[in-house]
């Protein structure tokens, strides 16, 4: 059975908390964005055991209960402070709102914050995992085939790679901005979603 449910290699692999806060403009803003965070994170740490149909189920219902209220959040944050970059909420900050973008309901609020995005990738505030989860999901959201291979998705009870560009060049467009070798991510994959990981070569 197709579950059809993109997944990212957000969980667990860009936790915010592995950034130190330095210099924000806006502490009161860090210390939301790190609290939001928590909460996404912690309730996706509960979903990542069981059958593929069973954490379809439990994102599902946290797509609803937490992600749907969040992404409202962002917007009014984004629309009061623009992107929280490292000077505004500090590089952990940033991250948690990187994570919390990459659950957002909808593609209006990543559109926006594409070029301030890829800007402080250029600056490398940004580490490479969060912009390439970043740039393929607003592709394949986009019908567009993925870059990087970071999104994946429940079929048959199991984790397939979802389309992406030249899969035979995937490691060296990896590797061009910082990111591990597939292999690498694969296995983290398994070990996260205790899963068969599959890999077409579309």
């Amino acid at each position: 059975m197709n579950l059809g449910f993109s997944i990212r290699l957000t969980l667990m692999l860009l936790t915010a908390s592995s950034f130190a806060a330095y210099g924000q403009k806006y502490p009161e803003l860090r210390t939301e964005l790190l609290s939001m965070e928590k909460v996404d994170q912690d309730a996706r740490v509960k979903c990542s055991s069981g059958t593929a149909e069973e954490q379809v189920k439990c994102l599902n219902e946290i797509s609803t209960t937490i992600d749907e209220p969040n992404t409202k959040r962002l917007e009014q944050i984004f629309d009061q402070f623009g992107f929280p970059d490292t000077g505004k909420a500090g590089k952990d900050g940033m991250q948690a709102f990187m994570i919390l973008l990459q659950h957002a309901i909808g593609d209006e609020l990543r559109v926006r914050a594409l070029k301030p995005i890829t800007k402080a990738f250029r600056k490398k505030e940004l580490p490479p995992m969060g912009y390439a989860n970043f740039v393929d999901r607003l592709r394949l959201h986009q019908g567009k085939k993925q870059l990087y291979g970071t999104g994946f998705e429940f079929k048959d009870g199991k984790m397939v790679l979802s389309p992406t560009e030249d899969v035979p060049d995937l490691d060296k467009r990896r590797s061009r901005i910082g990111l591990s070798p597939m292999s690498e991510a694969i296995k983290m994959m398994k070990e996260i979603y205790h899963l068969e990981v599959v890999v077409p070569n579309n």
